[in-house]
C-alpha cells in the first residue's frame, strides 16, 4: 500500500500532466506547425491562392539581400524599438515618478485610468484621430500653432519628411498608459522600509527615486524593454491604419515595419502582388531578428547586478 505522501505525489503529478498536456498541445497547432509551415513555404516562389508551387530552396532569403523595401522595412522596425523604446521608458518613469509621489489612493487609481484609456480604443480609430489632429491643412497641431503665432512651425506631419516621427509618437502616446500600469504595479511592491530608512538619511523624492525605486525596478524594465521590442517588430493595425489615412491607399515606406510590409507582400497593396513564399520568407527572418534582440537584451540585463529585497 502506498504511504499518504506517496498518494499525494502520484496525484500531483497526474494533475500537472492533465493541465500541461492539453496546453502543449494547443501550442504546437497554433505556435510550432505555423512556424514550420511558413518555413516551408519560404522554400517556394507561391502566390499563396494555387496550387502552383515552385520549389526555388533559399531563393526568397536571396532576394531579399537586394530588396530595398525590406531593408527600409527592417530598419524603420529598429527605429521603433529604438527611439520608441527610449521615449516610452523615460516617459513612463517621470509618470512613475509623479504619480507614486501622490498621497491619494483615489487620485493615482484616476490618473492611471486616464492615461490606460488609449489601450481600450480600436487602433483604428486611434489611427484615424492622429491623422486628423496632424493633417497639414486643418489638423489640431498646425491650426493651433498658427493661432497663436506660431505658423513658422507648422509641419507637413504626414509627408514622408516628418510621417515616421508622427507614427513614433503615436506608438508612444498608446503604449506609455499600458507601461505606466506596469511600473506602478512593481513600484507598489517595494517595501516602505527601503524609503524609511533612505529619508532618515536625507534623501530628496528624486534621490529616493532614483536609488531605491528605479534599482528594484530593473525586473520591470527588462521585461518592459522585451515587450516593447517584440511589439515594435509586429505592430499592424496602428501603423497601416495611419499610414493609409482612411482612404485604403498604401501606407508609405517610410513608416512600415516589418510587420506591414510583409503583410503588404501577401495579401496587401491596391494591386495585390501576392506572394506569399516570399512573405513567409520574411517571417522567418522576423522570428529570428526578435530572438536575437531579445537575447541580446535579457544578457545585458543580466550582466548588471540583480538587486535583492
Amino acid at each position: 500500500m502506498l504511504s499518504d505522501s506517496a498518494m499525494f505525489n502520484n496525484r500531483y503529478q497526474r494533475f500537472i500532466l492533465a493541465a500541461v498536456v492539453p496546453v502543449f498541445i494547443v501550442y504546437v497547432i497554433f505556435m510550432i506547425f505555423p512556424i514550420a509551415r511558413s518555413l516551408y513555404y519560404s522554400l517556394f516562389d507561391w502566390s499563396g491562392f494555387t496550387t502552383n508551387m515552385e520549389y526555388i530552396g533559399l531563393g526568397n532569403y536571396a532576394e531579399m539581400a537586394s530588396d530595398k523595401l525590406f531593408a527600409s522595412s527592417v530598419l524603420n522596425s529598429l527605429k521603433y524599438v529604438a527611439f520608441g523604446g527610449v521615449l516610452i521608458i523615460g516617459i513612463t518613469l517621470l509618470f512613475t515618478y509623479a504619480i507614486t509621489s501622490y498621497k491619494s489612493k483615489k487620485l493615482k487609481d484616476f490618473v492611471q485610468t486616464i492615461l490606460f484609456v488609449p489601450n481600450t480604443i480600436s487602433p483604428v480609430a486611434l489611427a484615424l484621430l492622429w491623422g486628423f489632429v496632424l493633417n497639414t491643412r486643418w489638423g489640431l497641431v498646425n491650426s493651433s500653432l498658427k493661432a497663436i503665432g506660431l505658423g513658422t512651425l507648422a509641419r507637413g506631419w504626414l509627408g514622408d519628411e516628418h510621417i515616421f516621427g508622427a507614427a513614433l509618437s503615436l506608438l508612444v502616446w498608446i503604449h506609455v498608459g499600458f507601461f505606466i500600469v506596469v511600473y506602478l504595479a512593481g513600484a507598489d511592491r517595494i517595501p516602505r522600509s527601503l524609503y524609511e530608512a533612505a529619508e532618515l538619511d536625507g534623501a530628496s523624492d528624486w534621490k529616493k527615486f532614483t536609488t531605491v525605486t528605479v534599482p528594484l525596478l530593473r525586473d520591470v524594465i527588462e521585461t518592459s524593454v522585451v515587450l516593447w521590442t517584440i511589439s515594435s517588430f509586429k505592430i499592424f493595425g496602428y501603423i497601416y491604419a495611419f499610414g493609409s489615412g482612411g482612404c485604403g491607399s498604401d501606407p508609405s515606406p517610410a513608416i512600415r515595419n516589418l510587420a506591414v510590409h510583409l503583410y503588404l507582400t501577401a495579401f496587401g497593396k491596391r494591386t495585390p502582388i501576392n506572394r506569399l513564399g516570399y512573405a513567409s520568407a520574411m517571417a522567418m527572418i522576423l522570428l529570428v531578428l526578435v530572438a536575437m534582440l531579445v537575447c541580446v537584451i535579457r544578457r545585458l540585463f543580466r550582466s548588471v547586478e540583480r538587486i535583492e529585497y
